[in-house]
């Protein structure tokens, strides 16, 4: 009935031409076309920025949750702090050695390089004191030969090479005299220096032993607390694993104590059913009894007789029910 009444109203009887409304929403169709290609450059500028300034919105707001959780979050602050030592500790380990093995061992590799510049430095003062020595030596043979010589102008009379020989092997003590403070001096330095790079070279020596020593003993220290920080880990429990540990007990303990609520609720609601059942088959047991009773009794027939009453009830309410439906249609 309602497809009839359906193609009724839409089957006119009008050509396609002479219905306003489709002619109307072509017409309009046709024109939103047209705005739109019209206007395209126009549209199509504002959607690319708006795509775009919706893309960097979408970035500012992270960037507001990312600050938040950093001003916020603890962990997330712990964490980047750590980071950021790991970091700067990395770069310094660069250009400085941060190890305290590695810093001690440059410190005697340094004190040795000193001590090659000092053994060096002592053989310097040494051919320094050497070449005093020669010329000490070289001026007194000098001298000798001025004197001998002056003498020898002074017994053939010839005064003036006499004196001119004296001036110079006078001369020539002069220039000893000065130079033999100087010889002893590069002397007493020259051990000095000696007796320091012998007592810097067995420092060295005991450094290197004491280092080698504090290296094994370091290693073993490193490999025993590793140990026990596993042992402790498994005694006291990371903080942080602890924590969500605990957490994951108190969810399972409310778990099961949600699910042993709700299967005792399930138990009581099954033990009341089982009484109603109980109660509902007693008394249909107590009825059939009676029924038994009554059949043996012989009183069965009058039973059967109390049937087509009952229909004849329920076939006069069932008339009365389509009266009053009757009625309601009338």
């Amino acid at each position: 009935m309602n497809t009839l009444l359906n193609s009724s109203d839409n089957d006119t009887g009008l050509p396609k031409w002479q219905q306003p409304e489709k002619m109307a929403g072509r017409v309009v169709l046709l024109g939103l076309v047209g705005a739109v290609v019209y206007y395209w450059g126009v549209i199509l500028p504002f959607l690319v920025d708006m795509v775009f300034d919706t893309v960097k919105l979408g970035i500012g707001l992270g960037g507001l949750f990312v600050l938040f959780l950093l001003v916020t979050n603890k962990r997330i602050q712990a964490g980047l702090w750590y980071a950021g030592q790991r970091i700067l500790r990395t770069a310094a380990g660069i250009f400085v050695n941060t190890d305290p093995i590695g810093i001690m061992e440059d410190y005697i590799s340094n004190t040795e390089k000193e001590a090659r510049k000092m053994d060096a430095e002592v053989g310097h003062i040494e051919g320094a004191h050497e070449l005093v020595q020669r010329k000490l030596a070289a001026n007194a043979t000098q001298m000798q030969e001025y004197l001998a010589l002056a003498d020898a102008a002074t017994r053939q009379g010839e005064k003036d090479s006499a004196d001119s020989y004296a001036s110079r092997a006078a001369q020539l003590e002069d220039y000893n005299q000065r130079l033999q403070p100087m010889a002893t001096t590069t002397n007493n330095v020259s051990l000095v220096m000696r007796q320091i790079l012998k007592a810097a070279l067995r420092q060295i020596d005991g450094s290197k032993f004491k280092v080698n020593l504090l290296k094994d003993e370091y290693a073993l220290v490193k490999r025993t607390s590793s140990g026990m920080r596993a042992a402790m880990n498994i005694l006291r429990g990371d903080p942080d694993k602890k924590y969500f540990f605990d957490l994951a007990t108190d969810r399972v303990a409310q778990d099961m104590a949600q699910q042993l609520g709700q299967i005792k609720q399930a138990m009581r609601y099954s033990q009341e059913f089982v009484k109603e059942m109980d109660i509902q088959n007693g008394v249909m047991s107590e009825k059939g009894q009676r029924l038994l009773d009554k059949y043996q009794k012989g009183e069965f027939n009058a039973v059967l007789n109390e049937k087509p009453q009952a229909q004849q009830n329920v076939l006069t309410t069932k008339n009365a029910s389509n009266d009053a439906y009757s009625s309601l249609l009338d």
